[in-house]
């Protein structure tokens, strides 16, 4: 018994235009509209969480920059206090004033004071009018050329290019494996393409295989034959559709809305782009040594060590810093009133010397052990992490040029197999033209075109791969999120 529906009538000539047909490559052609790989580069880049991550960190090192901008804030103060009793005013002070600090770690002071009362300190006694105060504060023992306002807005700049490279960072990794799940998706979308067409003519084979054992001109053990075919085809659609399937899923992995919710499996717009249709070429030597020394100067991760080297080498200066004495300087000149220069008879510099209030401190730790051991612990983090950016500036190097490599290899094996895919096709043909003279079988046609179909679906695999690896060599550069 045939195990299948009969075709409408067919005659053994129509048999011989059925089987010239299933001579039609087996790779269907996609629709003109397909989602390639720029596309979803540039949807990932602008909805993923971590690309929106990656962005936040531009963000927040604006806001720490700023943050430090704000030790040189000039500042407004005002101190008010007194005390009544028994219906006395003992005293009443009140001072109002202004601090301006400066990069050089001069603070400049202005500020006026008033003190009323019965009772008020003869030392804070001051004119009935009050008294306007200027003057300044200068460190000039340690603190003189650094401290750590000045440290601070020196990391702070510093750290803006940090978050740039971590920035850049992210961007390359998250690129790099989403390029890794976008040409599976490509892969399984066209291998089920090649099956599912398989499949097609594998029916179309079996239907006239069929009608021509009932015109008398065929075996029934050929119609066994091919319907086996056709139940082999149908595990490969199958098996290709659930391929298709969970590529699909981990390809919603990297889509997402722009309400920052995930798209789903409503967010894939159409199939990819057809990989046989493309140009897989090697990369040139002007390319390999761009990439080799993009690779070995501007390389994020390398741009993230260097700059922690120089956030390391403020630290450094600061600690050295503070391994120095204490001494402060501090000067005013008095007022009264609101003027100043007001005591008579007094010319030239000693203006400067008189109606002033002044103050030296100094203070030193005899061993100072603490400073010594903050100075070491920070001039042996600058040695691991210079260790460590040779050792990393050394595996991205050679990972980029594993990677030229690798692709280098592909291109010759690209254009091999796609030779190789050709003679399958020339093989096949020739068995079609050996059926047609009765010297040929439907079970040699089915060997020569799983033999052709096997090496389509390896030939796509291997497009596939090439794609990953060009990915993979701009990722190991740093340049694939550029």
């Amino acid at each position: 018994m045939i195990p299948t529906q009969v075709m409408p009538y067919c005659t053994p000539f129509a048999l011989l235009f059925i089987l010239a047909g299933a001579a039609l490559p087996l790779c269907s052609q996609p629709s003109t509209t397909h989602w390639d790989w720029p596309s979803f580069r540039s949807v990932v880049l602008q909805q993923h969480p971590t690309a929106q991550q990656a962005n936040l960190l531009l963000e927040q090192a604006q806001a720490e920059l700023l943050r430090a901008r704000g030790g040189f804030d000039p500042k407004i103060y005002g101190d008010w206090s007194g005390k009544n009793f028994n219906g006395k005013q003992y005293f009443q002070y009140s001072e109002v004033g202004l601090k301006v600090p400066t990069w050089l770690g001069i603070e400049l002071k202005s500020n006026f004071n008033r003190a009323e009362g019965a009772f008020v300190n003869p030392e804070s006694s001051l004119p009935q009018r009050g008294q306007l105060a200027a003057g300044l504060s200068w460190t000039l023992g340690r603190g003189l050329f650094m401290d750590e306002r000045r440290a601070d807005l020196q990391i702070g700049k510093i750290g803006l290019e940090q978050r740039q490279a971590e920035r850049a960072a992210l961007l390359n990794d998250l690129l790099f494996d989403a390029a890794k799940v976008y040409w599976d998706w490509a892969f399984a979308q066209n291998a089920l393409n090649i099956y599912e067409e398989a499949l097609r003519q594998a029916q179309i084979r079996y239907e006239g295989i069929v009608e021509s054992f009932y015109q008398g001109d065929k075996p029934a053990i050929d119609t066994l034959e091919a319907f086996i075919q056709v139940q082999n085809r149908q595990l490969d659609v199958n098996f290709a559709r659930v391929d298709l399937q969970n590529a699909i899923i981990a390809l919603t992995t990297f889509l997402w809305g722009t309400n920052g919710d995930p798209a789903g499996l409503n967010g894939i717009p159409a199939p990819p782009e057809a990989l046989m249709a493309a140009t897989y070429p090697p990369p040139t030597e002007a390319t390999a040594r761009q990439l080799l020394q993009q690779a070995r100067t501007q390389h994020p991760l390398l741009r993230t060590y260097s700059a922690k080297l120089l956030i390391l080498d403020v630290e450094r200066r600061l600690k050295l810093e503070k391994r120095k004495p204490q001494l402060d300087l501090s000067y005013q000149l008095l007022g009264n009133g609101w003027q100043f220069f007001t005591t008579p008879g007094l010319e030239g510099p000693q203006v400067l010397a008189n109606d002033i209030k002044w103050g030296v401190q100094f203070s030193y730790p005899i061993l100072n052990r603490k400073a010594r051991g903050d100075w070491q612990l920070t001039q042996i983090k600058i040695a691991q992490n210079n260790l460590e950016l040779a050792q990393k500036r050394l595996e991205i190097e050679n990972k980029t040029q594993q990677y030229l490599n690798e692709l280098n290899t592909l291109a010759g094996q690209v254009a091999l197999y796609r030779d190789i895919t050709n003679n399958y096709r020339t093989l096949l043909d020739g068995e079609y033209e050996k059926f047609r003279f009765g010297e040929s079988s439907v079970f040699l046609i089915n060997v020569r075109e799983q033999r052709w179909l096997d090496a389509q679906v390896k030939y796509l695999k291997l497009l596939a791969t090439y794609r990953k690896t060009e990915a993979g060599l701009q990722w190991s550069a740093g340049v694939l999120a550029q």
